[in-house]
């Protein structure tokens, strides 16, 4: 059954450059139908978009964020009220750019492995003119990347081995 909602989005986020592939299913997460989405370079942001089973009347805007190994390495240096204190940092910073998303950092602030951000989207606010609200949303996401990554970075700055001052790019 084609849902007119995913064919919208779809087609938007193909015509705005975004890479869309088919959501692969997973045990934790039952949908209706899902999308991959990679946003166009040069910043390249991963964000699931999806109709859940159990809300069939909306759809999800969802980004993850994996701690990496070099942040976890960091972060387990600190006594538990520094990663609390870390975490509640984060979390704030978040919940400013965005206090409509869903926020949450797993499995628990004091051992973060991973941060995920979301957004809804009811169905019936999704029309012709709703294209200029979903990059809105977006964009929301891609800061709220941006957040997660910079608020590691100033607190555990790590310089990736065999970049030299030269270099003109960023890595992340």
């Amino acid at each position: 059954m084609s849902d007119k909602v995913q064919n919208l989005i779809t087609k938007w986020l193909i015509d705005e450059g975004f890479e869309v592939k088919k959501l692969t299913p997973s045990p934790q997460v039952r949908f209706k139908w899902g999308v991959d989405v990679f946003t166009p370079p040069p910043l390249r942001v991963n964000i699931k978009i999806f109709k859940p089973d159990e809300r069939p009347d909306r759809v999800i805007l969802l980004l993850g964020v994996g701690v990496s190994p070099e942040h976890q390495a960091a972060l387990a240096r600190l006594k538990d009220e520094g990663r609390l204190k870390f975490s509640s940092k984060l979390l704030s910073r978040l919940i400013t750019a965005c206090n409509t998303c869903s926020i949450a950092i797993q499995p628990n602030p004091i051992d973060p492995k991973g941060v995920s951000v979301g957004l809804t989207i009811f169905d019936d606010e999704v029309d012709e003119a709703f294209k200029p609200r979903l990059l809105s949303k977006l964009m929301v996401l891609v800061n709220s990347f941006l957040i997660i990554v910079s608020t590691f970075n100033e607190d555990f700055p790590i310089i990736p081995k065999g970049s030299g001052r030269e270099s003109t790019t960023t890595t992340m």
